[in-house]
């Protein structure tokens, strides 16, 4: 078999989907929840506020363990022979030309609200170093300064972290052959607690870095991720039968729900999306409901959505703040209104003229509005 013919046979569409939803909570994360959260933390329901903001945050875990299945696949299944310098040549060239354009983007942004009229929205950017030299610090993604133009972008340097590690996750997976449950439970329980300890010794001695009260997003919150990985690496690996989906699922849930235990929320997610994934892989029930056309065009536009959406945001919120005097009900309704409309637009452009040339199996890529869908061969639209 070639290399054309196991990407085809390897597209999961159902993947694309699950990345449009990924990108959604995202989106909502960064437009509707604090003030969800607040409505609930307002009442005495602190509790019930936690569930909600990292519900919406998830979707960054969501996107981890997909990298996981999409990035390593064909390698450790044999379909694709790992060679390190081709692996990370394609890894640049699929994330930075779409990061650049963003990143100019973001840095036009501020600047324009560091020289426009002062309003209560841009006085939370008076401190902001909106030098060149902070450009070219920036566009190294990689940061310990946990300032960002655009502060979607701080999980992005953890996705890098993950590909800079890929070699050694290769290597490793590549001696083993069968899939044994016991030691694959073994080990998830034991990155779960060991990511969690690093997070305790780091908040208790490094809080200048890594803190779990008063996060710094830096590169070294990589250590609220490895469980998504890992998880996505033995996905990647192997073909797990339902019965581990549920188990990943019942170990998250009380992470997920009981009271507020910091990062280890993140944990729970990636066990639960972990088994989400087990599920739909053998599933092909479950498998339709995620790979419907405008999944699959929402999915394939994610990064560019998720790159972009931060700083549309600013700029509606900036230039709305320039006509209200404050953070009232009609100036909710206006930025969201407005800016998560002009977010997909936005993502639209990048993806249309700079992403797609770098992706590669893409279906939706010559498909600009949504509703130009129904040109697609269905044929094209399901899963291999």
């Amino acid at each position: 078999m070639n290399n054309a013919q196991a990407v085809t046979k390897e597209r999961f569409h159902f993947i694309d989907g699950l990345r449009g939803i990924a990108s959604i909570l995202i989106v909502l994360h960064h437009s509707v929840t604090s003030a969800i959260a607040r409505f609930f933390i307002a009442r005495g329901h602190d509790h019930i506020g936690t569930i909600v903001t990292y519900f919406t945050q998830s979707g960054v875990v969501l996107f981890f363990t997909l990298s996981g299945i999409v990035l390593l696949r064909p390698y450790l299944r044999g379909e694709r022979k790992f060679k390190v310098g081709e692996y990370f040549v394609r890894r640049i060239k699929r994330i930075y030309p779409a990061f650049f354009v963003a990143l100019v983007f973001g840095y036009l942004v501020l600047k324009f609200i560091a020289w426009g009229p002062q309003t209560f929205y841009s006085d939370m950017w008076g401190g902001m170093d909106t030098s060149f030299q902070k450009f070219l610090q920036q566009a190294l993604i990689l940061s310990m300064s946990g300032v960002y133009f655009n502060l979607a972008w701080w999980s992005l340097q953890i996705e890098v972290v993950f590909y800079i590690l890929v070699p050694l996750f290769v290597l490793a997976f590549s001696f083993r052959k069968q899939l044994n449950y016991l030691y694959f439970f073994i080990n998830i329980a034991a990155v779960v607690i060991g990511s969690h300890l690093l997070q305790l010794y780091f908040e208790a001695h490094h809080p200048e870095i890594y803190s779990l009260s008063q996060p710094v997003l830096n590169m070294v919150h990589f250590i609220d991720a490895p469980v998504s990985f890992v998880l996505g690496v033995y996905l990647a690996k192997y073909d797990f039968k339902p019965y581990a989906g549920w188990v990943l699922v019942a170990a998250g849930v009380p992470l997920v729900l009981l009271p507020p235990t910091g990062p280890l929320i993140n944990s729970g997610y990636s066990l639960i999306y972990g088994g989400l994934l087990i599920f739909a892989f053998n599933s092909k029930k479950l498998r339709s409901l995620l790979d419907t056309p405008i999944m699959i065009w929402l999915g394939e536009r994610s990064y560019s959505l998720f790159l972009v959406h931060f700083s549309v945001f600013y700029l509606v919120n900036y230039i709305c703040s320039m006509f209200l005097p404050d953070r009232n009900m009609l100036y909710g309704i206006l930025t969201r209104g407005a800016g998560i409309p002009l977010a997909f637009l936005c993502a639209m452009t990048l993806f249309y003229f700079v992403e797609r040339r770098q992706a590669r199996g893409l279906v939706t890529d010559r498909i600009f509005w949504p509703w130009q869908l129904r040109r697609l061969n269905k044929d094209a639209l399901k899963d291999k």
